[in-house]
């Protein structure tokens, strides 16, 4: 009896042991697994942060050369011509402007690079200018915008009052604020209802402030169209156009446009391209893209030649003119792998 107790305490003895054991491998087992769960996240954590500075700093030698290159040819002919293009005759240009050869556009067109960067230049002057243009021409925009013509006259007028204000020919409360940005003017009280559907419709891809008047040359299709009517026939005929050479005359708007081609400011075609351009930079498999908005200034040994007046985050998917082309694949200074490095 006495043998029969003392194996029932051992078994239970033994049988505790093996449950402390059971569960001191089990909790190990957590342990060592949330170990090596923490040591993959935080691998994958290094590693994605590794790549964003990388990207950072390609992004930032991309940004770089394109300063470099447009701050050097100081956008001469720049926005014409495409870089599979011939280099242009100099006998044909303005004698304002210098051949360059073969050159980036302005006007919006996306081009890939092979070391793995989509790139798009605008000229800040492709936009219309709250500041500067015809009337009419806000008013083509507004309607084909989707705002009905009973409210653009109001919207118009207030619009012309701001201005006056700002230029002190007018006394008001108004005369306190200036028009910086288009995104200001929906503080007119006309135009804080509009505000949603003309943000969701473009319009900040479409106006601009503080540019003498609309580049022809380097103005998108959906300007062309809306706000100075020009027909999809001989819209057509003028992208082709200049993406061959430059407008520089008004016979060559005459010949593609025709009885349009007196609804047409003449400066819109003799003008070069701004100071100031958007740079948008994405990598080809992004999810975003950034833009930069460059000053180029005058020559002169106290200022440096450019200035970034902002930068911004915009999504991958952002409105283009056209499709992005094809990876580049000619050498030259853009196409050049941007950062060396043990990653490859």
């Amino acid at each position: 009896m006495i043998a029969d107790i003392r194996t029932d305490r051992i078994g239970g003895q033994q049988g505790f042991v093996l449950v402390g054991v059971i569960w001191f491998l089990a909790c190990m087992t957590l342990v060592v697994g949330a170990a090596v769960l923490w040591i993959d996240r935080s691998r994958e954590t290094l590693e994605a942060e590794r790549q964003g500075v990388q990207r950072s700093f390609e992004e930032r030698s991309m940004l770089s050369r394109l300063t470099w290159l447009m701050a050097t040819h100081r956008l001469t002919a720049a926005g014409q011509t495409t870089p599979e293009s011939a280099p242009a005759d100099p006998s044909e240009m303005d004698p304002s402007m210098l051949s360059a050869g073969a050159e980036l556009p302005l006007d919006g067109r996306e081009l890939c690079w092979v070391n793995g960067f989509c790139v798009a230049l605008i000229d800040r002057a492709s936009r219309l200018s709250l500041n500067s243009s015809d009337p009419a021409a806000i008013n083509a925009l507004l309607l084909s915008l989707g705002v009905p013509a009973e409210s653009t006259a109001r919207m118009l007028r207030e619009l012309a009052l701001y201005q006056a204000a700002e230029r002190g020919t007018a006394s008001s409360l108004l005369a306190r604020r200036r028009l910086r940005s288009p995104m200001e003017v929906f503080r007119l009280p006309s135009w804080q209802q509009w505000e949603e559907l003309l943000v969701a419709r473009g319009w900040s891809e479409l106006v601009t402030v503080g540019e003498a008047g609309l580049n022809l040359n380097t103005a998108s299709a959906a300007v062309l169209t809306q706000a100075w009517r020009v027909p999809e026939g001989g819209l057509l005929r003028l992208l082709d156009l200049r993406r061959e050479r430059p407008i520089l005359s008004g016979s060559d708007l005459e010949n593609i446009l025709g009885g349009y081609y007196g609804d047409i400011p003449p400066e819109g075609w003799s003008r070069l391209p701004s100071s100031v351009v958007l740079i948008r930079i994405r990598p080809r498999d992004g999810e975003v893209r950034h833009e930069f908005q460059l000053k180029l200034l005058p020559n002169s040994s106290s200022l440096p030649p450019w200035q970034f007046l902002q930068r911004r985050t915009l999504p991958s998917h952002a409105s283009e003119i056209v499709e992005p082309q094809s990876p580049q694949t000619l050498p030259g200074l853009l196409a050049a792998p941007l950062v060396a490095g043990p990653w490859g």
